[in-house]
């Protein structure tokens, strides 16, 4: 990838992220996310990365994290909790865990997966 494919990439992600809005005005009854993640990667050089991602109804509702490999081919974009986070929020579930995989492979390394546990706290009403 060129440095003018990174700034588009990065200027595209930027205006995806102002595009969701903020997390007070799409979900009004949220008052923080708590994203808890374990990244791992099959093959030669094999890593498990434990991440943790808060946000706070100031935030902005893009749930969406970028594959940790960096050479993977044919990557989708990474992980999208978007849709786990909105139906949470649907159902009113306080807390889902699961597992996502990054469809690309990597020159030395096979996929990337992420096992996650995303924990919803809702304002007392």
């Amino acid at each position: 990838m060129t440095y003018r494919e990174k700034c588009d990439a990065r200027l595209e992600r930027m205006q995806q992220k102002h595009d969701a809005g903020l997390i007070s005005k799409r979900f009004p009854d949220v008052s923080s996310i708590v994203v808890d993640m374990e990244h791992h990667r099959n093959g030669i050089s094999a890593i498990l990365l434990s991440r943790t991602l808060n946000f706070s109804s100031d935030s902005y509702a893009y749930f969406h994290v970028e594959c940790l490999n960096r050479d993977c081919k044919d990557c989708t974009g990474g992980f999208d909790l978007d849709q786990v986070v909105a139906a949470m929020i649907r159902s009113h579930t306080s807390s889902r865990e699961g597992e996502l995989d990054c469809k690309g492979n990597g020159l030395t390394s096979g996929h990337v997966n992420i096992r996650y546990k995303v924990t919803i706290q809702y304002n007392a009403n």
